[in-house]
Order: C-alpha cells, then structure tokens, then sequence
C-alpha cells in the first residue's frame, strides 16, 4: 500500500534565461506554470504541498485551497532552499517529493509511478535515455565522447524518504538530491520518465507545442472456466474462485487491457507478442504483458488518459474484489484510481457466459498520442 507523500516545490529560481517570472505565465488551460505544476503533484497521488520561493498574487495560489499547507522563503542555493521547506513539513511526514515549480507538464501518471517506485527502493526519479551523441568539453574543444546508453537525463518529481532527504540537504550543493544520495551511497530507482515533463527555461518551452490525437482503443478476451486452476482477474487472486484454463495465469482482464494498449498504438494483439505456443510463457503472470504493452505505449510518447474495464459472466460475483482490483490496476499503469474504470454485468443467461461456461473481459483504454505525418 502506497504511504502518504508530500511535496516540496521548489519555486525560488530567478528565471534569469527565461526574462521574466515564468512561474506566473498563465498556460493553455488557465493556471499559471506554478500553479499547474502543483495540481499536477496532486493529481498524481501527493497530499499537500509546502512552495519554497516567494510567490505573489499573481501567481494564483489561492486555487490550490487546502492542498497548500505551506509557503517559504527559499535559500541562497537549491539545498537551501529544498532544507527549508523540509523543516516546515509536520513531523510524522515519511516520504517527500521534490519537484521543480517549472515542470508544469508533468503526467499525474508519471507522478504515482515515482512514487511507487520509490517507496519499494527508498528513492526514484524519472529519467531519460540520450538521444544525441554526448561529449566532454574543454574551452571550445570537444574532448571525449561519452556513452550515452549508459547516460540519462534526470527529471523531477524525486520522491525519497524523509530522513534520506534530510541528510542530502546537509551536504554540498548540487542540482538535484538524486546526485547527492547516489554519492551517499543510497539506492535510487529510474522511472522511465517523459519527455513531455520539460523544466520550462526560455520562453520558446511554452510555445505551442506539437499537436496530438486523442485515440480510443478496445480489447476483448474469453476464457472458459477451469476448477483445477486458481482464479487471476485484473492482477489479483480471487481465493476460493473458480479459476480459468489458459497457457499464461489466464487473467481475462489483463488480457482485454493489453489487446486494448497494444490497439490503441498500433502495435498487432497479444497473441502476436506473446503466443501460447512459447513455452517461455507458460504459467506466466499477465502483469509481465500488461508492462511490455506499456514499454510499447511509451515508446510512442503516448499518454494514457483513462481504462475503462468490464467483466462479463455469471461468475465471480465482483463487488467484494473491485476495490482491490481497481488499485491493483491502478499501480501497473502508473494511473490515478480516478483514471480507472471497473465494472462488471452478466448476458441474463444467454450464451456461453450465460451458461457458466466462461468469463469474458472488455477493455477500452484512451490515450493521447503525438500527431505524425500520416495519422
């Protein structure tokens, strides 16, 4: 179970680049950077929030209401800053994210899933990989190249313990903590990060960004029913169900999710990517398919919006499992439990559900993709 998260957000850059106070331009929906880079945090799984920096007026605080239980004045270097927002956070808080106040695209999906991550290591980031070739550099002379497979750019929200954070605010300045716990020696997890997340710097970051498409896609699943086999629906165990014959654990509704990812970026059907025929897969947990589906997913700088996910047949009865379901889901695609949807219905007897033959899964996922030449 995911523990109570709070942020520090830090706001007390000078915008020099950028010109201006980029914390109060306003963007396409209405807030202000600030103020979208907040909702965003909480949106994504973050209680409440202390602002590091001296925001005015203008910068619309007021719209985040109780969310905000706290405003600070910032330090001389990021370290200062980010200990001062850690000393007015109330004692019992455990684990912080911290997030730059100019990250105002950030996904509430890449949120929970940093979070997630880093409670189960004690710290994650989102990063990611290099493109272009990356070089050392002395004057104006390239030195060495570097390699970049073993390179990534480092994004905010960084989510820690508490008292690891704490010992990373007393030590020397750096950029961001992630560098300063990798150099104390403590674990840091990478999330695949997103592109999407960029740290508004000059004025062209906010200008209109490349179009994209709103895609729905659906999948659709049967398996019959077997007694000798336990019952996976949804990446959940239903003890004392009647399970469901299949090569993998049989998870119906895992199954309909991936067709559904795997539709909505045009990338075939399950059977194509995993066939019943490989051994490799017998038995196989369907949460492994669900993360290849979303690899895919992100490989196209997709964004899934919302899953709306039904369960057909007589049984199991699933009011006592929806809410385990619904968070189970909710953790293996990075997505806020509003963003998934479970329901469940019978055929009122009629065909092989009717008939308590088998149990059938219908997906539709929507998501947001970039718009490219052609599509």
């Amino acid at each position: 179970m995911i523990k109570p998260v709070w942020g520090i957000v830090a706001a007390a850059g000078k915008a020099r680049r950028f010109g201006r106070d980029k914390l109060a331009r306003r963007l396409e929906g209405g807030d202000t950077v600030l103020v979208q880079s907040c909702k965003r945090l909480l949106e994504g799984g973050v209680e409440r929030l202390v602002i590091v920096g001296d925001p005015a007026v203008e910068h619309g605080l007021e719209q985040l209401g109780d969310a905000l239980f706290a405003v600070v004045p910032g330090g001389a270097e990021r370290s200062d800053s980010i200990r001062a927002g850690l000393q007015a956070l109330p004692d019992e808080v455990e684990w912080v994210a911290v997030h730059d106040a100019a990250r105002p695209f950030v996904s509430p999906g890449l949120v929970h899933a940093v979070i997630k991550q880093g409670q189960e290591t004690g710290a994650a980031v989102p990063t990611l990989e290099c493109v272009d070739t990356i070089a050392e550099i002395q004057g104006h002379h390239l030195r060495k190249p570097l390699k970049r497979t073993q390179l990534r750019r480092v994004q905010t929200p960084q989510v820690m313990r508490r008292d690891w954070l704490a010992q990373v605010v007393e030590q020397a300045a750096a950029t961001d903590e992630s560098s300063v716990l990798m150099a104390l020696g403590y674990p840091v997890a990478a999330v695949p990060g997103d592109e999407e997340n960029i740290k508004v710097t000059y004025a062209r970051d906010l200008a209109p960004k490349a179009p994209r498409k709103s895609v729905t896609a659906m999948g659709f699943d049967v398996h019959r029913y077997d007694p000798d086999r336990p019952l996976y629906l949804g990446g959940v165990h239903l003890e004392g169900e009647v399970g469901l014959a299949g090569h993998s654990d049989a998870d119906v509704l895992l199954h309909a999710l991936v067709d559904a990812l795997l539709g909505g970026v045009s990338e075939g059907d399950i059977g194509t990517h995993f066939p019943p025929s490989d051994e490799r897969f017998r038995g196989a947990p369907s949460s492994r398919f669900v993360e290849h589906a979303l690899g895919l997913v992100r490989a196209r700088g997709a964004v899934i919006d919302h899953v709306d996910l039904t369960v057909i047949g007589e049984r199991p009865r699933m009011s006592p499992y929806r809410a385990a379901i619904r968070a189970r889901l909710s953790e293996l695609l990075a997505l806020p439990i509003e963003s998934v949807s479970l329901k469940a219905t019978t055929t009122e007897g009629l065909g092989f559900t009717g008939r308590g033959e088998g149990l059938a899964a219908q997906a539709v996922v929507s998501l947001t993709l970039p718009l490219t030449t052609g599509a």
